[in-house]
């Protein structure tokens, strides 16, 4: 089994349904190439690096997922390019299988940073 993590930024003007409704469609995109979607965080809004198709901002979303398809990640990416709502993306291979945050972790390090 290999392990990987995609990273996409979805159009910033996008409102929170459009957001879950792409969210929705990359886990049913990821099911249908034969892999399995271990944890999804949505990150939030977030200033962008530098402008993408005239964005300042954009809505993070990460995705880690598993799959013995050894190309799933050309057809993921390829079918995220198709997608308008979807700014950027990457994809890397992970050497483990990630673990699942639990909602406390999640809320210790928000406020670590504030």
């Amino acid at each position: 089994m290999r392990y990987y993590e995609n990273l996409f930024i979805v159009h910033p003007n996008y409102e929170q349904e459009k957001l879950t409704h792409t969210i929705e469609a990359a886990k049913k995109e990821i099911a249908n190439l034969n892999g399995t979607v271990l944890v999804i965080e949505e990150w939030g809004k977030r200033r962008l690096a530098y402008p993408i198709e005239k964005q300042k901002y954009g809505s993070y979303v990460l995705v880690q997922y598993e799959s013995e398809n050894q190309k799933i990640n050309l057809e993921l990416e390829a079918w995220m390019k198709l997608r308008t709502e979807i700014l950027s993306y990457m994809t890397v291979a992970l050497d483990s299988k990630p673990e699942p945050h639990s909602a406390d972790a999640n809320e210790t390090n928000k406020n670590d940073r504030d």
